[in-house]
């Protein structure tokens, strides 16, 4: 065989090159070109203007979609949906190389990865706007490196492992649960060394500040309605980092009822069954077990144990601080934060695979390429139903459509992440109705937000520390503004005269004459008309677009009891059908 020929063929299926490469086609081919959730509609906007994301910054990842802004994607939401798909592609080779420097020959390394990558969560979040995909690989990279097989030692393993540790607390700050892998890999380092042993951990540690640099750019990233915050200085930026609007580290999931463990344990469980197709995963959990009281293969046990305490770590310990109920869009919050244990599972189940029988002669090895990718596609094809209306425009086009159905220089006071992002995607990265001014009230307690509304010439009262949105409203009809308000808010203005419009409520002035019942439902066949759609309806569990549908039969299913309480029974019944047709098809 030629040499070229057997680089190449190594490079394709020793180390995991062809099923790499199909990974980024496949993931490259179903990213979407429109956003699909609030989250990825904020990196999109960042993606395409600079600017700082939510807390933490994740600035590494706002670099990479900058730097990777040139690829040809249909839109802005597309160019961060294919520079993510890149990330997670990398994710898959870094995961086969992790897998054979802990002892998994090339087969079960392949097929490992191959189950991995193709899984449903994997799959979605590889090919959205979404910073999981970037901390899958530098939590791979880190494993890959700390393993007593890994690719390099002494002084560089220090070196890169701190840098890898750096650049990955400049993405997301969870990837710090692999610290018992990353810190024995550094000891590993030292210990590896023929020089001085200071100058090993001074290596280490001048690597994570180098990989903290990223959170430089947040003092130059420009400031617009989409990034996020005032950062007028160091002080500033700290407190991003620690995410102190959030309540401080470790507040994931803000204030809400508390979760019973059993719960957020259950969700985990059911996430690393999908992910690793029950048997398998079962597999990887007995074998991590075993390996770390008898290790087989290059790994030591002190590995192996490590590589346990993260998986704890990075999966039963997170959860149980988690007080986000796994249901509808809930579910798929929390799942993401589930993948750094699916992620570390991929070792100890290429690990399983070889003990079952997966061992193919050395002459096999392209067999076992080729039965990687086979095993992937499978998992694609089997997963890509769901994908696809998970992945709808549903959010993009929710936003666009509530913009497209205001009168001039309205005034909108909404909650939902989605419906900010989305509004605020089309706004600045489309260009559509820059007349309106959306105020997202769970952020107007933070002065920077507030400041903000100025352009709209919307001032918020925050004297004594108590913000009214009772009171923004009486400013904003003093003004002569229409005021528009997502349903959720009635519980604090619903004193108002109101009436349904769309997904929204409208508020009108006190003492105005409310319209009729039959006004009511004319103007709202006059905006639904001008919704556009042109997708498959979602499920009933098919995430963001469920939610969004839920709202746009909301209203019709509200006029409709309205109506039969009216006794106009034809009118009832047309609104009821008009609520099933638009909602989630079951």
């Amino acid at each position: 065989m030629p040499l070229r020929t057997k680089i190449a063929a190594q490079i394709a299926f020793e180390r995991g090159g062809l099923i790499g490469l199909v990974t980024l086609v496949v993931y490259i081919a179903v990213a979407p070109a429109h956003v699909v959730d609030g989250e990825g509609a904020h990196f999109a906007t960042l993606g395409a203007l600079g600017g700082a994301a939510h807390p933490s910054g994740y600035p590494l990842y706002v670099l990479w979609l900058r730097a990777m802004s040139w690829l040809p994607g249909a839109s802005a939401a597309h160019t961060a949906a294919m520079a993510t798909a890149v990330l997670g592609a990398g994710a898959v080779l870094a995961l086969h190389a992790a897998c054979r420097a802990w002892g998994a020959r090339v087969t079960a390394a392949s097929v490992a990865v191959a189950v991995f990558a193709g899984a449903p969560l994997v799959l979605a979040i590889d090919t959205e706007p979404e910073v999981f995909a970037l901390n899958n690989l530098v939590v791979a990279l880190v494993v890959w490196l700390a393993a007593l097989a890994g690719p390099v030692r002494g002084n560089v393993r220090c070196a890169l492992l701190g840098l890898v540790a750096g650049l990955g607390l400049s993405n997301h700050m969870t990837c710090a649960l692999v610290a018992p892998v990353g810190i024995l890999g550094v000891v590993r380092g030292v210990r590896e060394t023929a020089g001085s042993r200071v100058v090993a951990g001074a290596l280490a540690a001048t690597g994570v500040v180098v990989g903290l640099l990223p959170y430089v750019y947040l003092a130059i990233a420009p400031v617009h309605a989409g990034s996020w915050g005032r950062l007028d200085g160091p002080g500033a930026i700290v407190d991003l980092i620690l995410r102190r609007d959030y309540g401080g580290p470790g507040a994931f999931a803000g204030a809400g009822d508390p979760v019973p463990i059993t719960t957020s344990l259950a969700a985990l469980i059911h996430t690393l069954g999908r992910t690793w197709l029950w048997a398998p995963g079962l597999v990887g959990v007995i074998v991590l077990g075993v390996r770390c009281v008898r290790p087989v293969g290059p790994e030591s046990r002190w590995g192996w144990a490590m590589l346990a305490t993260s998986f704890v770590l990075a999966g039963p310990l997170l959860v149980s601080r988690f007080n986000v109920a796994p249901e509808g869009v809930g579910l798929y919050v929390v799942d993401r934060f589930h993948l750094v244990a699916a992620l570390l599972l991929a070792i100890p189940v290429a690990a399983g695979f070889d003990q079952l029988g997966t061992r193919l002669r050395a002459r096999s090895v392209m067999l076992g390429g080729v039965l990687a990718v086979c095993v992937f596609t499978a998992a694609v094809v089997t997963a890509l139903p769901h994908l696809l209306r998970v992945h709808a425009p549903a959010v993009e086009y929710e936003a666009r459509n509530v913009l497209a159905t205001l009168p001039p220089a309205a005034v909108v006071i909404g909650e939902t992440d989605d419906l900010a992002g989305g509004i605020t995607y089309a706004q600045l990265v489309l260009g559509e109705r820059p007349d309106v001014a959306y105020v997202h009230w769970p952020l107007m307690k933070l002065a920077w937000a507030r400041d903000r509304l100025a352009p709209h010439d919307i001032s918020i009262d925050a004297t004594g520390g108590t913000i009214s949105s009772a009171r923004l409203v009486t400013a904003l009809f003093a003004s002569g503004r229409p005021v528009f308000i997502e349903p959720s808010k009635l519980a604090a203005l619903g004193g108002f005269p109101h009436h349904p419009y769309g997904i929204l409520v409208r508020l009108l002035p006190p003492g105005t004459p409310a319209p009729t019942l039959d006004d009511v439902v004319a103007i709202n066949k006059a905006v639904y008309a001008a919704f556009t759609f042109g997708y498959e309806l979602p499920g009933t569990d098919d995430e963001w677009p469920t939610a969004v549908h839920l709202r746009y039969a909301a209203t019709w299913q509200r006029l409709g009891r309205a109506l039969d309480a009216a006794g106009e029974r034809d009118e009832a019944a047309w609104a009821f059908g008009a609520a099933r047709a638009i909602g989630p098809q079951p």
